[in-house]
């Protein structure tokens, strides 16, 4: 029994010391395609999936452009000339995208048949994230570096409400089930609960010990959020309690985090790097580092496929780059 307890004993200390090793150890996944973008120099933002149309949607901020790249021909569909652009939203039959822009400061409204302008939003003033809440058909667009998230009817094409925050936005998930949006707040090292019935915010979550949170992704079968700090740690919160449930170290400098929900495996983008994690059974588990490039902070997964894409660009060219799940 004596002899059992010890064997047992390190098992658990070797499996430990494994866990530690991988959150800083070099992880190597099968590449699946690689897209140059020529003559193209400037450095992405936020990368979205548009799964119904299989399309990668990049945010080309310093190009001025957004780009789409369709993902069953891994080629350039077009790259359309919107001004800044940070991110982009999709409506629940993939009809329109919505596209926010620093500058100019507006929303620009694509046709998603087409890729050709349809509308302009105007804000008042630079915008960062934006979602499309599908129960009331409006957009949320934060503001950049300000305390303030925008409501904007598509339909009439005017911002309907303006939602104070408690803090400088970063990303944001919409949370279907409960109707509720979730908004990091960097400069609190908080998650903002926002109710879209009332566009009031309801209440601020922590996220300790993952500070100036960037990075955010929901996990909608086991109710939690992934927030992604600055400094190198990322959290768990129970979006039922609102309470952190577990934390481990990533990457720094993290701007976006993907989760796949079928493969349960949550990737976070960094400077050269991006950090795997598995999330099965209600704990998260690093599998290490993937290489990437010193501008690739932003990511985003196939759901399709489960392949995992990054935007880089090298001074010369652009590039989008995926990988295969590890399995």
């Amino acid at each position: 029994m004596k002899t059992a307890l010890m064997l047992f004993t390190a098992s658990l200390s070797l499996s430990s010391l494994s866990n530690l090793a991988a959150a800083g150890q070099a992880l190597q996944l099968t590449p699946a395609a690689s897209i140059e973008i020529r003559d193209s120099k400037g450095k992405f933002d936020f990368l979205r999936i548009d799964s119904k149309r299989g399309r990668l949607l990049a945010a080309h901020e310093n190009d001025g452009t957004s780009d789409f790249i369709d993902l069953k021909k891994n080629t350039v569909i077009s790259r359309a000339k919107v001004g800044g652009p940070v991110d982009t939203a999709v409506d629940n039959d993939s009809k329109f995208y919505y596209v926010s822009v620093q500058e100019p400061q507006r929303v620009a409204v694509l046709d998603a048949e087409t890729l050709k302008e349809v509308k302009s939003i105007k804000t008042a003033g630079p915008t960062d994230a934006i979602i499309y809440e599908p129960k009331n058909h409006l957009i949320y667009v934060t503001h950049d570096e300000g305390a303030d998230v925008w409501v904007i009817d598509p339909a009439s094409a005017k911002v309907v409400a303006t939602i104070t925050i408690p803090g400088v936005p970063e990303f944001m998930v919409y949370d279907e089930k409960a109707d509720r949006i979730y908004l990091n707040i960097k400069t609190k090292d908080t998650v903002a609960v926002i109710d879209p019935a009332s566009n009031a915010v309801t209440a601020q979550w922590p996220t300790a010990p993952a500070l100036q949170p960037h990075g955010l992704a929901f996990d909608a079968a086991n109710h939690r959020i992934f927030a992604a700090g600055g400094n190198g740690k990322l959290v768990v919160i129970d979006t039922k309690t609102g309470s952190a449930t577990g934390s481990i170290d990533i990457v720094p400098k993290v701007d976006q985090i993907a989760f796949d929900a079928t493969g349960e495996l949550l990737y976070c983008a960094g400077v050269d790097k991006m950090s795997v994690i598995r999330t099965a059974g209600g704990k998260v588990v690093a599998l290490g580092d993937l290489p990437t490039a010193a501008t690739a902070r932003n990511v985003a997964v196939d759901p399709q496929t489960h392949v995992v894409w990054t935007t880089y660009t090298d001074g010369k060219s652009s590039f989008a780059k995926s990988w295969m799940p590890p399995q």
